[in-house]
């Protein structure tokens, strides 16, 4: 089964856009500030983080400390991938992070499998909910969200979480049990039209810690 083709880049320089001045590197060492204590924390627990992305700051666009990266390295040295860098807020990355070290990779190993890729990926990108015109910010533009379609396994085997195949239900359940345990939003097949092919991940926060769990496994 082939993966799911890679999302488009989620952010691309503007041609038009020219530098006023370029700055010496004394200025830039003043001026840019170094890794946080949370991206400190994020590469000690395995997370490979790469030179950010230029992510938009503008109106409700802007992410607080982010951190782009496509790999983590678990703690007996075997790395699992994204099948593109993402960037997202720290907090959120250590999150995800942990999802898949310590859940997607039990998970995997419970079925007699050891996790290597997460495909159809998504992280930051400036847009309202669903992309509908009007409707309110999604938590994407805030770097507080992740799209997965599937995970590919180091034997080639590949899982769509929106698959229906009666050999995997048992993996897409607990998968979808712990993803509801971990973030306070999951949407799936079942939710909406506009999930029914890939699963979103968020920790919105709301009014006496609401949750949604709306992920039908089948």
């Amino acid at each position: 089964m082939p993966l799911p083709p890679r999302r488009p880049a989620e952010f691309a320089p503007d041609p038009k856009a020219k530098a006023a001045s370029t700055p010496s590197q004394a200025e830039l060492s003043e001026k840019s500030p170094g890794p946080s204590a949370c991206v400190g924390t994020f590469k000690e627990r395995g997370g490979v983080a790469l030179s950010p992305a230029p992510a938009s700051s503008s109106g409700d666009c802007g992410i607080d400390d982010p951190v782009t990266f496509e790999r983590i390295d678990r703690p007996d040295g075997s790395k699992v991938e994204l099948d593109s860098a993402i960037t997202v807020r720290c907090s959120f990355a250590l999150e995800v992070l942990a999802w898949i070290r310590d859940d997607l990779s039990e998970i995997a190993a419970g079925e007699n499998a050891k996790l290597a890729t997460l495909a159809g990926v998504g992280g930051h990108a400036c847009r309202p909910r669903n992309g509908v015109a009007g409707a309110p910010i999604s938590e994407h533009a805030s770097g507080n969200a992740l799209d997965v379609s599937a995970l590919k396994m180091q034997d080639g085997r590949i899982i769509p979480l929106a698959g229906r195949d009666a050999a995997t239900l048992s993996m897409r359940g607990a998968i979808s049990k712990s993803a509801c345990a971990r973030f306070t939003t999951v949407l799936g097949p079942g939710s909406d039209s506009a999930h029914k092919d890939h699963l979103h991940l968020d920790m919105r926060k709301r009014s006496r810690d609401f949750r949604i769990c709306q992920w039908t496994v089948e």
